[in-house]
């Protein structure tokens, strides 16, 4: 069986099973995995920095947003929570109600889509 292994730009071949390869030991293998844990901690980490980022930036353009057009932002907080009172409504008991649920909502959300424009 032949493993590629990608490390800093260059591929390596190993066979494993086979007396006399690099890969033989123990140790090598858990060398192995130290390093793969290593590079997907970074990774992890990396992409949960830049969401983080992401995040923060899109909060403080809502707080501009809301501090520049309070009224807009109040009615749509007020939308989203109509809306989704409609739906955790309708899930939790089942009535005729729950035939106005969708158009309410997709009415909402095209409301508060067009004020983000």
């Amino acid at each position: 069986m032949v493993i590629a292994k990608k490390k800093k730009g260059t591929h390596k071949r190993h066979k494993v099973g086979q007396p006399g390869s690099e890969s033989d030991s123990a140790q090598d293998i858990q060398e192995h995995g130290a390093e793969d844990y290593e590079q997907a901690e970074h990774t992890v980490s990396d992409v949960y920095d830049k969401t983080a980022q992401a995040v923060n930036e899109t909060c403080e353009q809502a707080k501009i947003y809301s501090r520049k057009k309070p009224g807009k932002a109040i009615l749509i907080v007020l939308g989203i929570g109509v809306g989704l009172g409609f739906l955790l409504g309708v899930r939790s008991r089942a009535t005729r109600s729950g035939r106005f649920a969708k158009p309410v909502v997709n009415a909402l959300s095209e409301i508060a889509l067009e004020s983000f424009r």
